[in-house]
């Protein structure tokens, strides 16, 4: 009966013999594709864009789309100046105010017509005189006179009250403190002596800027070097654009820290070998191998994040394994035969088996990854396969070929020489004897500590381990809590109504059609009194005609009702007094705004109580015989404000149609569990109050890829429901948790359960697909109890949210790498060594097992570079990763050598019995 091991291992040899026979060529070969694809490198397109990692139908994803594609808003970036002695009404600041307006201003794809600050167009000092609405910019466009005081206290008075009388936009202009430094609301300005201590910059920014972050964030960083040069001033800067900019340039201006990495592990792997070769060529396969896959990413122009930055890290991680192992393969076979040739044949032949079943498992596991919808995700399945593939040549085959082609007179390390007789004698000795417990002790403890802060016993099926938060702070994420970036960042907030955004779109269920041109509707409708009974003429003359008369029906759109903008209103109110929502805007503020002003007659000053949408309850609440047209109104107002700005000023919360708009607010808090507490309270408002008067009339967010799910199953009551996304930077972080919830765990199971197919099949054995399953599942629930603790501690540079799951699959790569190894080496020995399970037991570890642990401790001697980086990214991966080399090689080195020996599969044990 055909032996299948017997088959693979005779393949090996002939793939062996035949390349060594044609070393040159390969050598030539595979050098110069990497050379060639090196070349690609430079059109590497690297960016960070929170959106193009997301699943495009996720409904928070696409809501954030729609609201970025009609109204803008969807890369904010907050710049605050703090005044550190005075207030900011002198010159001096108001015209270094302007001045960075306009610096920002002029940045590559602004939106000046999104600009939200006192030097901004649409800016205004919003008041009323006889003849009706005053509009005014608030600061002169010459600035501030600083040779003229009589003038210049003229201009900042008129600043002053265009800004501190405004109840709409006075908190998104200034930071009112009381001398104690305690934030002040408006209305509370004179009884609590506030004064104005900052001014803030909302500058708005077209999606064009992600092209162009690197020149981009460098001209920011010019701008803010010159103003925080000032030392009368503080300088605070945040913001997505800022911050997604920063991290990438951030992360190429530490680029030293990868060579660092490597020629760390240059050194160790010299100490190992003692020699040149063993110290450079593996490095020079797993670089060839990185420099190639860099090369593919740079051909297909694939777009990458700065998460794909670990990809040479990844395969650092998982190609040093496979190199250690050939390489000190060949060493030990050219100390003991003392012939370059047969010490070449020997490495390739012999590895080659374990490297091609534990690169093949790798593949799987890639694989897996590429069915989740996740961008990054895709690129690391993509890359990471192709990477897998060419460590079978880089390594395994290029490795003993540059040995043989480029010889030492004698081995730098012989079985007489080496610190792993020190490290493998003991072991052995201890799995043989009563010492076998304590590794088992020590899963038992790994596997307890886990379990306590995954909380798994408190698990229910929605999550089974409460304890690991999948959410994400995104500046955490990006930034350890010790970096400048999130110093900033939380100063800001300090001083700000919020930093994140968040965006409500309303759109209109009625679509509005165009305007009568040549038929025009019957004037008898002006005669109908009744208000139902017109709107329902009107309605039957626009499916007659097509168009829409509004001399005789009034102005189309949602907007033009005043029953929608109460409704808005009463949601803005709600959210402004909910202690994570630190400001809102929209449309219904201006409307809000004008109506305050007209109800004051001339010369009086206006009442805050006025400051109201004018529907029917407020009109008949100060005259009960009011009969006027709460719509009509609003129209009226819609009028004089789009007569009284300039075009394109309100286009950031209303639509030309008046049929779209948006409710855009901040958020104060950007802890993963605040932040999705805040948006189910919203979408909870939503549920409440959709069949409100108003919004009985709207649509809100998206609930699929686009608006086709405003109609049926989705938007229906029932089992299909699906709650309306919201959008900005705080509909992006929920999207990313939806995503972390639907991949943190079923992601791995399928990863583990392909590789245990995968495993099956190549070993011919269920049994020993099961022991790697035991070591690999040990290190998954590990990583688990990491973002356990690390959510427990609130660390929210390293909770496991979605960029970190990643490590998952690198690490469960790691275990079965490493237990693959093993197995063939103790299947080798055993049939060596007449059966014999302790001689077997003592050369696996003296050789693969030393191996193994040589490959952890120069990885985790490279990551140590990593981790001293602001950079949370990098430092939460390396870490995961890190703990889980540990656990692997001590799962590698302990467990699967006593459940070998206790459940005697027949890959080791048969093979030798057989022989």
């Amino acid at each position: 009966m055909p032996n299948p091991v017997r088959n693979q291992e005779r393949l090996a040899d002939r793939y062996a013999r035949f390349v060594i026979r044609r070393r040159r060529f390969f050598i030539f070969s595979i050098l110069t594709l990497t050379l060639v694809l090196s070349w690609f490198i430079k059109d590497l397109d690297v960016r960070n864009d929170p959106d193009t990692l997301l699943p495009p139908a996720n409904r928070y994803v696409a809501t954030n789309a729609y609201t970025e594609r009609h109204f803008g808003m969807g890369n904010l970036m907050v710049f605050a100046l703090e005044v550190k002695a005075g207030d900011i009404y002198q010159p001096w600041f108001i015209n270094k105010m302007q001045a960075l307006h306009w610096r920002l201003e002029s940045l590559p794809h602004s939106r000046p017509e999104n600009f939200i600050d006192l030097a901004a167009k649409k800016i205004k000092y919003m008041g009323a005189d006889a003849n009706g609405l005053v509009f005014k910019r608030l600061i002169p466009t010459a600035g501030i006179s600083e040779d003229d005081p009589a003038l210049a206290r003229t201009q900042l008075a008129f600043l002053k009250a265009g800004i501190e009388t405004n109840p709409v936009l006075a908190p998104m202009l200034v930071s009112m403190v009381t001398p104690e430094g305690e934030k002040c609301a408006f209305g509370e300005y004179e009884q609590r002596q506030c004064v104005a201590k900052a001014a803030y910059i909302i500058a708005d920014y077209t999606d064009g800027v992600k092209e162009i972050y690197l020149p981009w964030v460098r001209e920011v960083r010019a701008i803010m070097e010159e103003f925080a040069a000032d030392d009368r001033v503080e300088l605070l800067v945040a913001g997505e654009p800022y911050f997604l900019a920063w991290m990438l340039l951030d992360l190429l201006e530490h680029w030293w820290l990868f060579v660092l990495s490597l020629l760390i592990a240059a050194a160790v792997l010299w100490y190992e070998f003692r020699n040149w070769r063993g110290a450079l060529f593996p490095l020079l396969g797993v670089g060839a191998t990185i420099l190639m896959t860099l090369g593919i990413m740079g051909l297909t122009q694939f777009k990458l994040t700065t998460m794909m930055v670990l990809t040479p890290m990844l395969l650092l991680a998982i190609g040093i394994g496979h190199s250690v192992q050939v390489a000190r393969r060949f060493i030990q076979e050219q100390a003991r035969y003392g012939d370059n040739r047969r010490a070449a044949q020997a490495a390739i032949g012999h590895t080659m088996i374990p490297a091609t079943l534990s690169i093949i498992t790798d593949m799987v596991g890639f694989a897996t990854l590429s069915t989740v919808d996740i961008s990054f995700y895709r690129a690391y399945a993509y890359f990471g396969m192709f990477g897998m593939l060419t460590l079978l040549f880089t390594t395994t085959t290029l490795i003993p070929l540059l040995m043989l082609s480029f010889p030492c007179a004698r081995a730098g390390i012989s079985d007489t020489h080496t610190w792993g007789h020190k490290v493998g004698g003991p072991l052995a000795g201890l799995l043989t004897g009563p010492g076998k417990w304590l590794p088992i002790g020590l899963v038992a403890v790994i596997l307890v500590v886990s379990g306590h802060y995954t909380r798994i016993t408190e698990g229910t099926l929605d999550d089974p381990m409460p304890g690991v938060e999948k959410g994400i702070d995104y500046s955490r994420a990006a930034f350890k809590r010790e970096s400048d970036t999130i110093d900033q960042l939380l100063a800001l907030n300090r001083i700000m109504p919020g930093v994140i955004s968040v965006t409500i779109p309303i759109r209109g269920k009625e679509p509005t059609v165009p305007e009568c041109v040549t038929d025009f509707y019957p004037e008898a409708l002006l005669a109908i009194q009744d208000k139902q009974a017109r709107q329902a003429a009107c309605t039957a003359q626009k499916e007659k005609l097509g168009c829409w008369d509004a001399e005789v029906c009034g102005a189309q759109g949602v907007f033009n009702n005043a029953a929608v903008l109460a409704d808005i209103e009463a949601m803005e109110n709600w959210m402004r007094n909910h202690p994570a929502i630190g400001f809102t805007g929209s449309y219904a503020q201006y409307v809000r705004l004008v109506n305050m002003l007209l109800a004051a007659e001339p010369g009086e000053q206006p009442r805050i109580s006025d400051l109201r949408i004018p529907t029917l309850a407020y009109l008949r609440a100060m005259d009960p015989d009011d009969d006027r047209d709460p719509d009509a109104i609003v129209q009226l107002f819609n009028g004089l404000l789009e007569t009284m700005t300039e075009e394109g000023d309100m286009d950031a919360f209303v639509a030309r149609d008046w049929n779209r708009g948006v409710i855009m607010g901040f958020i104060n808090t950007m802890h993963p569990q605040e932040t999705h507490a805040v948006t189910m309270v919203i979408q909870d408002y939503v549920e409440e109050h959709k069949n409100d008067l108003g919004f009985r009339q709207v649509h809100f967010g998206l609930r699929c890829r686009d608006t086709s799910c405003d109609v049926g199953a989705p938007a229906a009551a029932g089992a299909d429901y699906v709650r309306p996304g919201i959008g900005g930077f705080l509909g992006a972080t929920e999207a990313t948790r939806e995503v972390a919830l639907d991949n943190w765990l079923t992601g791995p199971l399928l990863t583990a359960a392909a590789v245990f197919v995968i495993a099956a099949l190549i070993f011919r054995s269920l049994l020993v697909s099961g022991i790697l399953m035991v070591m690999l599942l040990i290190t998954l629930f590990a990583q688990y109890g990491l973002g356990g603790y690390l959510t427990s501690v609130q660390n929210w540079s390293g909770n496991l949210a979605f960029h970190v799951q990643v490590a998952l699959s690198i690490a469960m790569g790691l275990g079965i790498d490493y237990g693959i190894y093993m197995l063939s080496r103790l299947h080798e020995e055993m049939r060596a060594s007449g059966n014999d399970w302790a001689i077997a037991l003592r050369r696996t570890l003296d050789t693969t097992g030393s191996a193994v642990l040589i490959s952890v401790v120069v990885l985790i001697a490279g990551f140590i570079p990593l981790m001293n980086t602001h950079l949370a990214n990098t430092w939460s991966v390396s870490l995961y990763i890190s703990v889980a080399l540990v656990i692997d090689v001590i799962a590698a080195l302990t467990l699967l050598p006593l459940m070998v020996r206790w459940l005697k599969p027949h890959y080791v044990f048969g093979s030798a019995h057989n022989t």
